[in-house]
């Protein structure tokens, strides 16, 4: 049994930059790799850890699903969103006198961290370890079902779901709201892939 008196650490020489040879040499020996990375660099973070062939877990903005070095890599079954946590508030601890806008400590706050912490929203984990839940498939409901009883004022009491004008799919604005009974090409939001089950759906 390893516990935290088996740990060995040692101070690095350089400045701890991911690209740097000491840091991908640190890579190249890790079985996972678990961290925050400064969303500014997290395209190149993220190719960073996939060209090492790594299981991760990266925190990143939910809208890093749209960038086009990302995007494929969700497609591609490489990457997916994490079991917890995603679109969600994140609490983060920061050292004894960091700068926090007083809104996102009081939130911090709210969600039962009380001292040296803020909260991010809009935030996921992006991993490609697996997880289960990434397999429960979406309870649906048909396309007329959504149209007579959605809970959502923009779908509720159409006549159909609008489609684009550029595109044969339709537009489905929730995820609640995907047919269950539509075999077509659909466009969803990106917070889709919350709930997103390979075995269900294909992304295209």
């Amino acid at each position: 049994r390893i516990n935290i008196d088996d740990l060995e650490w040692k101070y690095m020489e350089g400045d701890g930059d991911f690209r740097s040879k000491e840091v991908t040499e640190l890579r190249n020996e890790a079985d996972f790799i678990i961290t925050n990375p400064p969303f500014s660099l997290f395209r190149e973070f993220l190719a960073w850890i996939v060209e090492g062939k790594k299981q991760f877990a990266v925190i990143g903005n939910m809208n890093a699903i749209t960038y086009k070095e990302v995007f494929p890599l969700i497609k591609d079954n490489k990457v997916w969103l994490g079991a917890t946590g995603n679109g969600n508030d994140m609490v983060f601890g920061v050292p004894e006198g960091a700068k926090v806008d007083e809104k996102d400590r009081a939130k911090a706050a709210r969600l039962g961290y009380v001292g040296n912490y803020t909260r991010l929203g809009n935030s996921c984990w992006f991993t490609s370890i697996e997880h289960g839940r990434r397999h429960e498939p979406l309870s649906l409901m048909s396309m007329a079902d959504n149209l007579r009883f959605s809970k959502h004022k923009e779908l509720k009491g159409k006549a159909a779901y609008d489609r684009y004008d550029n595109y044969d799919a339709i537009e489905v604005p929730f995820t609640d709201a995907i047919p269950s009974d539509y075999e077509g090409v659909m466009g969803v939001p990106i917070s889709f892939l919350i709930k997103y089950c390979p075995e269900q759906f294909e992304i295209v």
